[in-house]
């Protein structure tokens, strides 16, 4: 089978070149010199029975995936230290219709909707010897993924492709009353249910989300779907933000406030003025979710939330910053991240991240409109025009930008 895709090349010398001639020549990540490769003929083949191809329906972009692109990531970060799959294959937010199957495929079958759900793991490679965080079916914190990648086939990503190879154990089925929209949101609204199911909001908790993008949105559905009751506020930058989360049930949208008097207003924190401009609070938000995830934001939470309060990273900066953490201690706030999903204690089960949200789409729970965040569509030959939309928020509205197959 071939496939029309693109792909990000991680190589050093091509990472190095663009990284430096980015600042006088902006489109070098396109060149022939940059990491970003289109191939119209990328070829898929089954080399082993529990392998299926796929053809892909959906494909979005991803925030993870805009910072490869913007080679915005420093080389001394721990998630980049750790080998991944080469070439990295991007749009792990798919939804894909099997199209051929192995001879020994028995969980699936010929023209089965399905999403996404593993990368390399104990899972796909080594089932019978399963390490500790895989056996839990935390499958993302595998602890044999680094030595995975040195070899692996199988990636979490043919997103942005028109076809894709993957082992039966990365995928789940979609019942049929998950529409392509919903189904291709089921990612990024796993790994916000997951930062939510650690974070437990209870009724009543003064709930603070900063960042209104999908993350930053997902999250808010997933909060009234977990706790109706919560008191939920959420920080958005844009007005065309703001009002996607009033539609998604948002108790408080702040925009152009002031957030310290809304956070005095709100919470009665008692406001302190030190040295140079530095301030900060006693009391504040119960949880503070940041779905923007950089050195800043994080110390704002840390300082917004009150004394054992929670402060829950769902954001993704790829960069080393500098931090006062010292409301760990002073304040014992519960500093807290999540970054994908796995499987989770679900009313005195055990089940994995996406069957939960599954159920909760099927149940309205989430509500269909979530879907609406998807703002613009594409074909693969337009991803440079795509990735253009989905950078440039302020100009294009742009909440998801998806490949549209």
């Amino acid at each position: 089978m071939e496939a029309e895709i693109v792909y990000f090349d991680p190589s050093v010398p091509k990472f190095l070149a663009s990284k430096i001639l980015k600042t006088l020549w902006k489109k070098v990540v396109f060149s022939r010199m940059g990491p970003i490769i289109h191939k119209k003929n990328y070829s898929f083949e089954l080399e082993n029975p529990n392998e299926v191809l796929t053809k892909t329906l959906i494909g979005g972009i991803c925030g993870s995936d805009l910072h490869l692109i913007d080679l915005d990531f420093a080389l001394n970060v721990a998630p980049t230290i750790v080998p991944s799959p080469s070439p990295r294959h991007m749009g792990h937010e798919c939804v894909c219709q099997i199209v051929e199957i192995g001879k020994e495929v028995s969980k699936l079958k010929k023209g089965d909707r399905v999403v996404v759900q593993k990368g390399p793991s104990c899972f796909l490679h080594q089932q019978d010897n399963l390490c500790p965080r895989c056996d839990e079916g935390d499958f993302w914190l595998c602890e044999k993924a680094g030595q995975f990648a040195d070899f692996t086939e199988y990636d979490a990503a043919g997103g942005w492709g028109t076809g894709f190879k993957y082992h039966e154990n990365q995928l789940v089925a979609l019942p049929d009353e998950i529409t392509n929209d919903q189904a291709v949101l089921i990612e990024p609204l796993s790994c916000s249910l997951r930062g939510v199911l650690r974070a437990k909001p209870q009724a009543e908790d003064n709930v603070l989300v900063i960042g209104a993008g999908t993350i930053g949105l997902c999250t808010l559905a997933s909060i009234k779907a977990i706790n109706p009751d919560a008191n939920t506020s959420v920080m958005a930058k844009y007005d065309f933000q703001a009002e996607a989360a009033r539609k998604l049930g948002a108790d408080e949208v702040i925009i152009g406030k002031n957030i310290e008097d809304y956070l005095e207003d709100k919470t009665n924190a008692v406001k302190y003025q030190g040295y140079f401009s530095n301030k900060t609070f006693l009391g504040g938000f119960d949880i503070i979710i940041d779905c923007v995830g950089t050195a800043s934001t994080i110390q704002n939470s840390l300082r917004w939330a009150k004394g054992k309060g929670k402060v829950m990273v769902l954001g993704i900066d790829l960069k080393q910053g500098k931090l006062d953490y010292t409301s760990v201690w002073y304040q014992e706030v519960d500093l807290l991240g999540s970054l994908i999903h796995g499987t989770e204690d679900w009313k005195g089960e055990k089940k994995s991240t996406f069957e939960i949200v599954i159920e909760l789409l099927k149940t309205k729970k989430i509500p269909p409109s979530i879907s609406e965040i998807i703002t613009h569509r594409y074909s693969i030959s337009e991803f440079r025009e795509a990735i253009k939309v989905a950078f440039n928020k302020r100009k294009s509205h742009a909440i998801k930008v998806i490949f549209d197959y």
